[in-house]
């Protein structure tokens, strides 16, 4: 592979009537910026249109595996230039640690290796009309451009995605690494950004369309909805728990509880906001302190904005008031407080996370029903606690796994109950 380009918001096919690169700074990261009007992105939706699926075609489909399998490679490769070039960027784009946006991205990546690929790539049915799918990226998680990107790819679907403006880098990145690897995928995929909500630019690949894959806030979701029907894939804000039956509440799966709440500092729909346990609460909570503050010193947190700090410090103070059980931790590290009352709170961020004693755990599925189609996931240890899985599944969580394990979706995985390939086939 040639060397990479110097970091820019934008990876797009070499066609005509493209606005040119400029210089762009954001929170202090220069890039190169292109700056599409109506005219411009019109033209970039038509050549996708128009060749990508028949650039897509003409890929086989070991050769689709092989070239998406070198990619992730290098950029899981803390080492290559790829690599080496985006992680400082990223970090302060991102407001995670250097540290966190490793972890972060190891996990990512590890879930689109080439193995998942060949699976998914060998697996998956043709797109019979593949009209352009439009991705839009929220700025909460680094590289999730991965995910939709290659079961898009696997079915023959050209892609333009949509990066945030708040993180515009990676998606271009990696997009322009696919090109260079494999050239034909450079007429069927471009990565592009412009300031989310912008009519004009968005009725003109909505124009085109044929698939919607959406990640964002509620606001986004149902914007989008409106517009786009029926075409619309929408992974809005959502939230995620853990189970811990009696007696399951192990050293170990109290790191892996950590390793839940603390990845991607606790920003997305699989990170753990809440726990139930069947067994003693104070003693998981112990348990689950000591674990977060040694990741602390592995993973440090990012940026504490002073809105997130000033939630936390407010939930503290009124735990302390009220007498809770709060294993002492500094700010950064996390807040674990056992909680009594049972009801579902969502967690103010700053890997702070309640624990609810409930010792029958048969009750928890009547307590989440307010929550029917805002879960997301469940980490679940013990046998009670994997029994309540149907149940849970019918509230709408759509990934189980055990604590440390729950944040490791890959590809394949079928978020909100939907199959990435079934729906971007269709």
């Amino acid at each position: 592979m040639t060397p990479p380009p110097e970091p820019t918001d934008a990876a797009v096919p070499a066609i005509a009537g493209l606005p040119p690169l400029a210089s762009a700074v954001r929170r202090g990261v220069a890039y190169r910026s292109r700056r599409f009007t109506p005219p411009a992105l019109a033209a970039l939706v038509e050549h996708l249109t128009r060749a990508g699926p028949a650039a897509l075609a003409a890929v086989e489909r070991r050769q689709l595996a092989a070239a998406w399998g070198d990619v992730v490679e290098v950029f899981a490769d803390p080492t290559s230039a790829e690599r080496r070039r985006l992680a400082a960027p990223l970090a302060r784009l991102s407001g995670l640690s250097p540290a966190g946006l490793d972890a972060a991205l190891d996990t990512v990546l590890g879930g689109v290796r080439r193995a998942l690929a060949e699976e998914l790539v060998e697996d998956a049915p043709r797109c019979l009309e593949p009209s352009p799918a439009w991705v839009v990226l929220a700025s909460n998680l680094p590289a999730l451009a991965v995910q939709p990107l290659l079961p898009a790819l696997a079915v023959g679907r050209p892609v333009l995605i949509k990066s945030p403006s708040a993180e515009p880098l990676f998606a271009p990145a990696f997009v322009a690494a696919l090109g260079r690897r494999l050239p034909p995928l450079a007429d069927a995929v471009a990565a592009v950004t412009w300031p989310g909500g912008d009519r004009e630019l968005e009725e003109v690949v909505l124009a085109r369309a044929g698939k919607v894959l959406a990640y964002g806030g509620a606001a986004t979701m149902a914007d989008l909805g409106r517009r786009a029907g029926r075409r619309l894939l929408a992974y809005g804000p959502k939230l995620s728990l853990a189970v811990i039956g009696a007696g399951a509440a192990t050293d170990a799966v109290a790191a892996g509880l950590a390793r839940d709440v603390a990845l991607f500092d606790q920003r997305g729909c699989l990170s753990i906001q809440a726990v139930y346990a069947a067994g003693d609460a104070v003693a998981l909570a112990r348990r689950l302190a000591r674990q977060l503050g040694a990741l602390a010193e592995r993973w440090p947190p990012g940026e504490l904005t002073p809105q997130a700090t000033a939630r936390v410090q407010e939930l503290r103070a009124t735990a302390a008031m009220r007498g809770l059980e709060m294993p002492p931790l500094p700010l950064a590290s996390g807040t674990v407080i056992v909680e009594p009352r049972p009801q579902l709170e969502p967690s103010p961020g700053l890997r702070t996370v309640r624990i609810h004693p409930l010792s029958d755990l048969h009750r928890l599925p009547a307590l989440l029903a307010g929550w029917r189609g805002r879960l997301q996931g469940a980490a679940l240890a013990g046998e009670e606690a994997w029994a309540l899985a149907p149940r849970l599944e019918a509230l709408g969580i759509s990934r189980c796994a055990a604590p440390g394990e729950l944040q490791s979706a890959d590809a394949s995985w079928h978020n909100g109950g939907v199959s990435p390939l079934a729906a971007l086939a269709a």
